[in-house]
């Protein structure tokens, strides 16, 4: 291989900080994603964090150490907040492509996603997101058969949190897109929502070639137990960013949905089984609910019924079994209980249980069917 070029099209960015990760198996997908590509579009950079450039070439073999561009940044911080944003503030390249250490990118995919962004000028190109154990990830979860000009609130952006995929860096610049290196998890949050609420185009790339998250990771941190103020400060901490005040009440809407389903009550439900629930942590959650409803406008509104049993439940002194039964419950997704609303007005809301369970199945019935393929730009 060639040494890495000074001036790519795209940097392919690899955060590590440990010499555990199987950094190898990255980089060489991360050459196999740019397949296609014209030479010096495409670069691989591994930023090293809490590690030396010496260690980092010592982890890939001979064949790659000459080709890799290996950036050093400083030692602080315990999430990929702080690489990613070093690249951000070094890349010389017009897209950024972040690519976890522990992941893999399919043959060819960056390549596509250069295909797309090129000829439809998109600034944020989101991937097909797949699994080890054939897992699909839906997220977003859009409107039927859409993938151009994808709409914050129409297509329901906030459910896809990570910040893969092909990112023009001019406009990640322009937005004061960083990420969040002040919390434990969910560090892409506030990246990820300024480019979606301020991007003037977002495009996505259905079906492979895409992102593959592996599960082979030995401590990835989203998957540690925290306090439940913790596991949503992400959220909270947005409303300080200078640029939110500018954000569309139905975004912000849609944002606190996912988050109260996808990030908070399955927080909820850890803390209680972890066996330490108690008086303490039950107003500490009870404080952190209200506090993510008052975030934004009809929240609580567009809450299943099954929702809003769990919310009563936290707003008085319920024993932990019938706290987990009703958590169990929320989860039983094809219940009524799960669908509907408690007012009839917010039914057909589109960010309410009912649109959402319709539009996931289509999805769902999409992939299964083979019908998302990769498709020319």
């Amino acid at each position: 291989m060639v040494e890495h070029p000074a001036h790519p099209l795209v940097d392919i960015v690899i955060p590590v900080h440990s010499t555990s990760r199987p950094l190898a198996r990255a980089v060489a997908s991360a050459w196999l994603a740019a397949r296609g590509a014209a030479p010096g579009q495409c670069r691989v950079t591994v930023v090293a964090h809490h590690l030396t450039g010496d260690q980092v070439r010592e982890m890939l073999p001979p064949e790659h150490r000459a080709a890799v561009h290996v950036l050093e940044c400083e030692d602080r911080g315990t999430t990929a907040a702080v690489p990613r944003n070093e690249a951000l503030r070094r890349t010389t390249a017009r897209y950024v492509s972040f690519l976890d250490s522990d992941d893999t990118l399919d043959p060819g995919a960056v390549t596509r996603w250069i295909g797309i962004a090129e000829h439809r000028g998109s600034d944020l190109v989101m991937p097909f997101q797949h699994h080890e154990n054939d897992r699909v990830d839906i997220t977003p979860i859009t409107r039927p058969f859409r993938s151009a000009r994808l709409d914050p609130v129409r297509d329901r952006l906030a459910y896809r949190s990570t910040a893969f995929g092909l990112v023009r860096v001019a406009t990640a610049r322009r937005l004061s897109a960083y990420f969040d290196e002040d919390v434990r998890t969910g560090e892409d949050q506030s990246f990820v929502v300024a480019l979606c609420t301020g991007a003037r185009r977002i495009d996505l790339a259905p079906g492979t070639p895409g992102y593959l998250l592996h599960t082979d990771a030995d401590a990835r941190v989203s998957r540690q137990p925290l306090p439940i103020r913790d596991e949503v400060a992400a959220a909270l901490d947005l409303a300080l960013k200078p640029w939110f005040a500018g954000v569309s009440a139905a975004f912000r809407t849609s944002f606190v949905l996912k988050y109260v389903r996808v990030n908070f009550f399955p927080a909820v439900e850890r803390s209680v089984r972890s066996g330490q629930w108690g008086e303490g942590r039950a107003q500490a959650t009870k404080s952190v609910a209200a506090e993510l409803l008052g975030f934004a406008p009809h929240v609580a509104d567009q809450l299943s019924r099954a929702d809003r049993r769990v919310l009563s439940l936290l707003e008085g002194t319920a024993e932990e079994g019938e706290l987990l039964a009703a958590l169990e419950a929320r989860r039983r997704f094809g219940t009524p209980a799960a669908l509907l609303t408690e007012g009839p007005r917010w039914l057909l809301a589109r960010q309410a249980p009912v649109r959402v369970a319709v539009a996931s199945a289509v999805q769902i019935a999409r992939y299964r069917r083979g019908l998302v393929k990769c498709r020319r730009p």
